[in-house]
């Protein structure tokens, strides 16, 4: 882990693999064959939604119920709409699309502008057992500047470091929120991912 030392670790460093871990959902949630209701449906779609999510948890599920749940209570949850665990692919996209669009309406994700490149690192290290992807999380202040930076998945502890290092100086556009169509964005913290590869020799 990496962060700037006035940074509040425990608002920067999150647990965002999961819904559950972020709070959202509770472990327990699963889809059994057959039907489901329209509180199981929302959940489903914010499963779905996973990704966007983890760029702020709070303000996305802010805004999923003030303004995506009423998308979704004109689905036809009748019939046999779950197998093998899932909501039928056709009937999940549609409600997904319309939820991501009405949350997308009020909310812009941090977005990387320049990356991770040309990365140097030791010889050594350049070998097919050291090469893989380290997987990087990092908050993103409302200047978009990265100010803590996590590890999610990693490779040799050297790369690791090299890695992290790199991802600081990585440039964001912050998040964005806003109240309502017509009204002015404004900046939010939040977190991005970003992997870093170092390929095995050829």
């Amino acid at each position: 882990m990496w962060r700037k030392e006035e940074v509040d670790t425990s608002k920067v460093f999150r647990d965002l693999n999961s819904l559950s871990s972020m709070g959202v959902l509770g472990e327990d949630f699963a889809l059994s064959a057959g039907g489901v209701d329209q509180a199981q449906f929302e959940k489903a779609i914010k499963q779905s939604l996973e990704n966007l999510y983890r760029t702020n948890p709070a303000i996305v599920d802010s805004l999923f119920e003030e303004h995506a749940a009423s998308q979704l209570e004109d689905a036809d949850l009748s019939g046999a709409v779950v197998k093998d665990g899932q909501i039928e692919p056709k009937l999940l996209n549609e409600y997904k699309n319309k939820a991501f669009k009405a949350i997308k309406d009020h909310y812009r994700q941090p977005q990387l502008q320049e990356g991770v490149s040309g990365i140097t690192y030791p010889d050594s290290l350049r070998t097919q057992e050291n090469s893989g992807r380290v997987e990087l999380q990092m908050h993103v202040d409302s200047t978009g500047t990265v100010n803590a930076v996590e590890m999610i998945e990693g490779t040799h502890p050297t790369l690791n470091a090299i890695a992290m290092k790199a991802a600081t100086g990585t440039t964001w556009e912050p998040g964005y929120v806003r109240q309502g169509a017509g009204e002015e964005w404004q900046p939010r913290p939040g977190w991005g991912r970003s992997p870093i590869n170092f390929p095995a020799p050829r």
